[in-house]
C-alpha cells in the first residue's frame, strides 16, 4: 500500500495513525478539553464543530495554535451522518465552504451524501487551500457487502479523496469480515483508506482494521464522537502490541 504524507504525518505506513475528536460543545470547555487531551497518544485531532455551539471560524486559531504543531481533522457532521448539525445539503456546503475559506487547518472531512456537484466543489476549494480531504459515508443501520464498500471508497478516491472514509454498523461477526474484506480490497487498490465497523460488535476493527489496510483509527479522549471507540491511551497499547502485523512483512518471508 502506497503510503500518503499529509502534514509530516505518513498514513499507510506504520501504525495506523490515532485521531482523537475534541466535542466541547462552548469554547471553556473546548479549551479545557484540548489542554486534557495533550497528554494522550494522538497522532492528529478531530474537531467535531457541529458538537460546538457557536460560530467556530474565531475559535479555529485558538484551537490549532494549542495542538502542539499536531494536524487538526475539522469535521461537520450532520444528522444524516450521525452528526448533531441540522443541516440541508446547501447549508451544509455554504458552512463547509467557509470553513474552507478561513483555512488554517490541515484537514477536512466532506460528507458524500451532499451529493457529488457539491462534493467536487469542496473538494476543489479544500485543494485549493492545500488542505487534504477526508471524503466519508456512514451508515447507522447495516453493512452492505464488501463489493459495494469497496466500490463506495473507490469512487470516493475518483471524486479526489485523500482519505476515502467509511464507517458500518454491524449486525453479526459475517459484517465485520465484510467490512475487513473491502478494506483490503480498496486499500490495496488506491492505497490508505479509514474504515470501521461501529458499536461494540465493530471494536475489533478499529483496533485491527490496519492489519487490512486502515490507516487511521479514532480513540476517544474527553468522550467518544461515535459509537464503540477505544480510548485512546489503551488502543495505542492494542496498536502497539500488533505491530509485527501492522509493518510489511521483509522480502521471502
Amino acid at each position: 500500500m502506497n503510503a500518503m504524507e499529509i502534514q509530516g504525518l505518513r498514513f499507510g505506513e506504520g501504525l495506523p495513525k490515532i485521531c482523537v475528536p475534541l466535542t466541547g460543545q462552548g469554547i471553556p470547555a473546548l479549551l479545557s478539553e484540548l489542554q486534557r487531551v495533550a497528554a494522550l497518544p494522538a497522532d492528529l485531532y478531530e474537531w467535531r464543530i457541529d458538537c460546538f455551539f457557536g460560530d467556530p471560524l474565531p475559535v479555529l486559531p485558538a484551537v490549532t495554535e494549542r495542538l502542539d504543531g499536531k494536524p487538526l481533522l475539522c469535521t461537520l457532521r450532520t444528522q444524516q451522518e450521525g452528526g448533531q448539525a441540522a443541516l440541508s445539503p446547501e447549508e451544509y456546503e455554504k458552512q463547509v465552504t467557509a470553513l474552507l475559506s478561513a483555512g488554517g487547518f490541515g484537514l477536512v472531512d466532506i460528507e458524500l451524501a451532499c451529493g457529488e456537484e457539491r462534493v467536487n466543489r469542496l473538494v476543489r476549494l479544500a485543494k485549493s487551500q492545500g488542505v487534504a480531504v477526508v471524503l466519508s459515508k456512514h451508515d447507522f443501520k447495516k453493512t452492505p457487502p464488501a463489493q459495494e464498500i469497496t466500490a463506495t471508497l473507490l469512487r470516493m478516491k475518483e471524486l479526489g479523496a485523500d482519505l476515502p472514509k467509511y464507517a458500518v454498523m454491524p449486525q453479526s461477526p459475517g459484517d465485520v469480515l465484510e467490512l475487513l474484506s473491502a478494506t483490503w480490497q480498496a486499500s490495496s487498490q488506491i492505497g490508505p483508506v479509514v474504515t470501521m465497523a461501529m458499536g461494540e460488535l465493530g471494536k475489533i476493527t478499529r483496533a485491527a482494521g490496519g492489519v487490512f489496510g486502515c490507516a487511521m483509527t479514532f480513540g476517544a479522549g474527553e468522550s467518544a464522537s461515535a459509537p464503540g471507540q477505544i480510548d485512546a491511551e489503551n488502543l495505542r497499547a492494542i496498536l502497539e502490541d500488533l505491530q509485527p502485523y501492522n509493518s510489511p512483512s521483509p522480502r521471502g518471508e
